[in-house]
């Protein structure tokens, strides 16, 4: 038997090698050659985007410059200005000063606790401490503003307990001993050290506070009203007083523990 062989007629072409390395070659070379244009163009955009900001920066501070020699000397002068320490006497100047001014006429107490000291008055601020009656005459005179006395008090208060803050333990422990006067003294003079200059101060600034909670009290303002607790509780005064870490863990608590060392630290204002 004859075996028979079939044939399509059709055989396949052998690759030549060389030539499909030529062609990826080709090919490899024009990608990249794709590539560096497109990172050429991406460096030129950003070389031009980078002079163009250092342009704009120079044109910014060109006319920063020109506005800076129009500002008066004075409050140039200002901005560099310092605001002393208090120290006990002035303290208590200044407690007595603006609690009689808040039971006179409550609507010196507008404003208070929520504005930032103004920087043109700290030099009047400062001359005020340094002789006795000047810090009274001054706030009886409104040369001194009961927006800048009350921030006086906070930053005074933040300075007077510096690092010693109290922590997140210790809260507890006042709002624990609220119905006892003398373990809460005891409590935050212990925290501020064998300095007692700094309890006397720190007691004299926190009755300004007490005075303004005793009128809002009284007069049962809420939240609308032109002064009320919750500037004392949400315009820093707790921050002064308290560790970052425990207001912002317990910011209930450490209002509570606001109010009660107020009421126990605080000296008679009733004037």
């Amino acid at each position: 038997m004859m075996s028979m062989s079939i044939n399509s007629g059709f055989e396949p072409r052998k690759i030549d090698h060389s030539v499909l390395h030529s062609v990826t070659t080709a090919v490899g070379d024009g990608l990249r050659t794709i590539k560096r244009g497109f990172l050429s163009c991406l460096e030129c955009v950003a070389n031009s985007l980078e002079t163009m900001g250092r342009s704009v920066q120079s044109g910014l501070r060109h006319v920063a410059s020109a506005l800076s020699s129009l500002v008066p000397n004075k409050s140039k002068a200002a901005v560099n200005q310092k605001l002393n320490n208090i120290h006990p006497a002035a303290a208590e100047e200044l407690r007595l000063a603006m609690t009689k001014r808040m039971n006179k006429n409550t609507n010196y107490m507008e404003g208070m606790f929520r504005v930032n000291l103004v920087l043109d008055t700290i030099r009047t601020i400062n001359a005020a401490m340094k002789q006795p009656g000047k810090m009274a005459d001054a706030i009886q005179n409104d040369d001194i503003s009961g927006t800048n006395a009350a921030a006086c008090v906070k930053r005074w208060l933040g300075e007077t307990v510096g690092e010693n803050k109290v922590t997140a333990a210790e809260i507890e422990s006042i709002n624990n001993l609220k119905d006892d006067p003398q373990a809460v003294k005891a409590l935050v003079s212990g925290r501020l050290g064998a300095n007692s200059q700094r309890y006397d101060i720190f007691c004299s600034l926190l009755s300004v506070p007490q005075r303004y909670k005793e009128i809002c009290d009284a007069n049962g303002v809420d939240e609308k009203s032109l002064y009320n607790l919750t500037m004392l509780t949400n315009a820093g005064l707790p921050l002064q007083i308290f560790t970052h870490e425990a207001y912002m863990s317990e910011p209930a608590k450490c209002n509570d523990a606001l109010f009660v060392l107020m009421k126990h630290c605080s000296r008679s204002s009733l004037i």
